[in-house]
């Protein structure tokens, strides 16, 4: 639909970094698809095709990169999107051909029949080019279904922490008027180390009407601390595994009141800061690597899950499927916090203290490029029903689900309720798959930590991932040979 928006972009990237023309990219279709409803007080986007086509017509060099700088200096943009001072919207410096390629790219975007869906299209044609370590956008579906676990009202406030292109404070949004609000939407914040992603997260708050406070500029949140806000919802995709996060600088910090994190993983550093920044009956959800429930058996890691299990400051764990980021074979899963699980409106009508949820959500998704999956929106919904339900809250048909609070909820496969004695018994161990039972096993009593029955599925699951992969490499090798 956009291929020719594309390929500009690509041309521009090969005579400079290609993240800096998907940078520029985004920033051009920001400026296309606010004025077009006229978000922008004073736009430019006309001033600013004229300089493209005179550019190309002329053959003129290094002019267009200077007019696309000075257009965010003058449009009124800064205020509007609270990015603070002007430096901190400059585009990277382009000369000779780069320059002239770019402005191929400004007429390919005003020429495009329509800009709808574009700004998110091309966020996800980065991430899915360009993205590794914790520079890429969290799915759309990904995101979808964390909003909607975590469930935000009108009347709440949204924090992510380290909000990158601002994707989960979008889709918190967006949930909220797919349920009936059309004029009240949550206050959303956002904090990023980096200046260009706090840049993009603030221009995708923008095309979404939403009023986001993105700081007074980049933001380690770690090192930072809490904001002070007291969100009643966070929502979060911290970098898998961050080795380098600033252990010598915070031992001893006032947020590690599950115990000092280990020095070279931040799962828990994540986790603890963004429990001191929730509101007293706020909730949380995380994207953390698999890793994160059950590595550090008698160490440092599983004391932090002990002490919150104790706490009872976990909701749920649901293990994602494989292969639903570009940028690594990292499996992950999703944590469920909650500072309050007794029944009120930010939780539900159940009170589940001492409960945990776990989701065996590992079967979902759909494969897509090569060994690449993603969720349906069957999937998204059948994990946030298990959970409404759970919690005791209405689902879509109106009915109260989940029963009263002594009512078990397990459903074989799937997923299982857990008294915190069991998890104890587990040796805090928080992977789903200890807990969720077989059909063939749901009449026998779950036993200890060692979880070998479940070790032959788990084993199976993958040679059969790796005999898919096998015969995608197969056909392509054939395809290219030009063999049948």
């Amino acid at each position: 639909m956009f291929r020719r928006v594309w390929r500009a972009i690509d041309e521009l990237g090969e005579l400079t970094a290609p993240s800096a023309a998907y940078r520029l990219a985004l920033q051009v279709i920001f400026l296309r698809a606010a004025w077009e409803p006229r978000l922008l007080t004073r736009s430019p986007w006309d001033f600013l095709t004229r300089a493209a086509a005179e550019a190309r017509g002329n053959g003129r060099f290094g002019a267009t990169e200077s007019v696309l700088s000075e257009v965010w200096a003058t449009a009124g943009v800064e205020t509007f999107v609270q990015l603070g001072t002007r430096s901190s919207i400059r585009t990277p410096g382009l000369s000779g051909e780069a320059d002239f390629r770019l402005a191929a790219l400004i007429t390919a975007v005003a020429e495009a029949e329509s800009v709808e869906g574009m700004f998110d299209a091309c966020l996800d044609r980065y991430s899915h080019q360009l993205g590794r370590g914790g520079d890429y956008c969290t799915p759309r579906s990904v995101a979808g279904l964390m909003a909607g676990l975590a469930a935000p009202r009108a009347d709440e406030s949204v924090l992510d922490p380290v909000c990158g292109s601002g994707g989960l404070l979008v889709e918190a949004a967006r949930l909220v008027r797919a349920e009936g609000s059309l004029n009240d939407l949550p206050r959303v914040y956002g904090r990023d180390i980096d200046a260009g992603a706090r840049q993009v997260s603030a221009m995708n708050s923008v095309l979404n009407s939403l009023r986001g406070d993105f700081g007074t500029g980049p933001t380690n949140s770690l090192l930072a601390g809490p904001t002070g806000l007291s969100p009643d919802v966070v929502l979060a995709n911290p970098p898998f595994n961050m080795k380098n996060w600033g252990y010598e600088e915070l031992v001893g910090d006032i947020r590690w009141t599950f115990g000092m994190p280990p020095k070279g993983n931040a799962n828990f550093a994540w986790i603890q800061h963004i429990l001191s920044e929730l509101s007293p009956q706020g909730r949380a959800v995380v994207l953390l690597a698999e890793g994160a429930t059950a590595k550090g058996m008698g160490g440092a890691e599983q004391e932090i899950r002990r002490r919150m299990v104790e706490a009872d400051v976990l909701g749920g764990v649901v293990a994602l499927p494989a292969r639903l980021f570009p940028h690594t074979r990292v499996a992950a899963n999703l944590w469920l916090l909650s500072k309050d699980k007794n029944r009120h409106p930010g939780w539900g009508r159940t009170s589940r203290r001492g409960e945990v949820l776990f989701v065996d959500a590992r079967r979902l998704g759909r494969r897509t490029d090569g060994a690449q999956r993603h969720l349906t929106v069957e999937d998204v919904t059948r994990i946030c029903r298990t959970f409404s339900a759970w919690r005791g809250d209405r689902v879509a048909d109106g009915a109260v689900a989940g029963g009263g609070a002594d009512t078990p909820v397990e459903e074989p496969e799937w997923c299982r309720t857990v008294l915190r004695d069991e998890i104890a018994e587990c040796d805090y161990d928080l992977t789903p798959s200890r807990y969720v039972r077989s059909r063939s096993e749901t009449s026998v009593r779950a036993r200890g930590p060692a979880g070998d029955r479940y070790r032959g599925e788990e084993v199976r699951r993958e040679l059969y991932d790796r005999f898919d992969e096998a015969a995608h490499i197969n056909r392509r090798l054939r395809s290219v040979l030009g063999e049948p």
